[in-house]
């Protein structure tokens, strides 16, 4: 969430309210006990307390954007590359702001700039546009060399073919991301397939659940949108949306698959299906499908035939690419 004036003033505002409503009710009770009178100290502790994310917001939107992040975004971000300047300067203090709450951890990998800076434009893109957003129960991210089972074990055997999770129960707070598909979904995010937009997505979801729907959703949508996914979850075979099968294990499911198409292909979405389409952006409170065709391309790109970003050795095409199904 950014921090703009009008929220600082309030929050400030509000602040005040509560460090003076704290100061008055220690001194009434020190009235009735003098001993409590140390209580009225504490007044300013309850100032801080409702100040603190505010101010420390404010000091990080405050710093300069660091360059490697800057070329990363341009090189493996289509998204950010197709806003315009007053929204690539939103985009940056949003990536700024989740690297500075979430933390990004490799399990037996490395975490570089480019997993960190990938992880957080994983988190932006879904909740772009809405105005007042925040992850509320992410407190760290995961980076797996690869993918891995239930038991979270990344073993090398067929039965690794979790690409990304997130935690419940003891990892409450924890997302898992496989490090060649987070980088697969960004260099060629053609194929419909995006772990890191498919995780947040399901973020996304939770969060709406125990927060509330942002304002900018009209409630029209969420019921349109709960009446077109229980048809669609009743009746397989018919599949209007036509998405990959793996959506049509459960609703969080179908959502979060569709949540990839609509910000990997979505020209392809729209012609496919208009008016769910049109469902996805009332949803999303965005419209890819027009912001994407103003997308430059970058300098010469991630070929078939290019080295893997993963580092393994191989080509993209017999790595990370066919991990991804594309």
């Amino acid at each position: 969430m950014l921090v703009t004036p009008e929220m600082n003033a309030r929050n400030r505002r509000e602040a005040l309210i509560a460090a003076g409503v704290a100061a008055l009710a220690a001194a009434w009770l020190g009235w009735l006990f003098p001993v409590l009178w140390l209580l009225v100290g504490l007044s300013p502790l309850a100032y801080w307390w409702l100040r603190r994310r505010c101010l420390r917001r404010l000091a990080v939107m405050q710093q300069p954007f660091p360059a490697a992040w800057e070329a990363i975004l341009g090189t493996h971000v289509a998204f950010f590359r197709a806003l315009d300047e007053t929204g690539q300067a939103r985009f940056r203090q949003l990536v700024q702001i989740f690297l500075s709450e979430v933390r990004i951890t490799g399990i037996r990998t490395e975490v570089d700039d480019t997993v960190r800076v990938l992880v957080a434009a994983s988190a932006v893109i879904p909740t772009f546009g809405f105005h007042d957003w925040a992850y509320h129960r992410l407190h760290e991210v995961l980076i797996y060399p690869d993918a891995f089972d239930d038991a979270y074990r990344t073993t090398g055997g067929k039965e690794n073919t979790i690409l990304g999770m997130v935690g419940l129960h003891h990892l409450s707070g924890v997302m898992i991301l496989s490090k060649p598909a987070l980088l697969a979904g960004f260099d060629h995010p053609s194929g419909h397939h995006h772990v890191g937009v498919h995780e947040f997505a399901h973020l996304v979801e939770r969060e709406t659940h125990e927060y509330g729907i942002p304002p900018e959703v009209p409630w029209m949508a969420v019921r349109q949108w709960m009446r077109f996914v229980a048809q669609e979850l009743a009746h397989p075979s018919r599949q209007r949306a036509r998405l990959n099968t793996y959506a049509y294990r459960n609703e969080h499911e179908f959502f979060a698959v569709l949540a990839e198409y609509f910000f990997t292909s979505p020209a392809s979405l729209e012609r496919r299906d208009p008016a769910l389409y049109a469902l996805m952006r009332d949803l999303f409170h965005q419209d890819p499908r027009a912001l994407l065709g103003l997308a430059p391309r970058p300098a010469g790109g991630l070929g078939r035939n290019a080295p893997c970003p993963c580092g393994s050795g191989k080509k993209y095409k017999y790595c990370c690419l066919a991990k991804t199904g594309s």
